[in-house]
């Protein structure tokens, strides 16, 4: 009898990112969505803050915020890492 492998279960992280208020788009890219081809709408709520939501898997993942097409690193990453160009990426660790 094969052996099935466990496979991590995903967990409901939610991103959040203060934008000063002229900002009219905030998207989440990263690992987790393919970077720009399938970056994420966050939703704007009160006194600029952009929210999104996602299940991830447990484990390190790099993102960015792209706010009206600007890269920008999460000032509250659990870390920053640099990815192979030698730009910053924010990291979140899921558990």
């Amino acid at each position: 009898m094969a052996k099935m492998k466990l496979v991590p279960a995903k967990k409901k992280v939610t991103f959040k990112f203060k934008a000063p208020e002229n900002v009219h788009e905030v998207k989440l890219a990263g690992d987790f969505t393919g970077w720009e081809q399938g970056a994420i709408f966050m939703t704007k709520g009160r006194g600029g803050e952009w929210k999104a939501q996602v299940a991830l898997e447990p484990g390190e993942h790099q993102y960015k915020f792209v706010a009206d097409g600007n890269w920008l690193t999460d000032p509250a990453a659990d870390r920053q890492a640099s990815n192979d160009q030698g730009i910053e990426n924010s990291v979140r660790v899921v558990r």
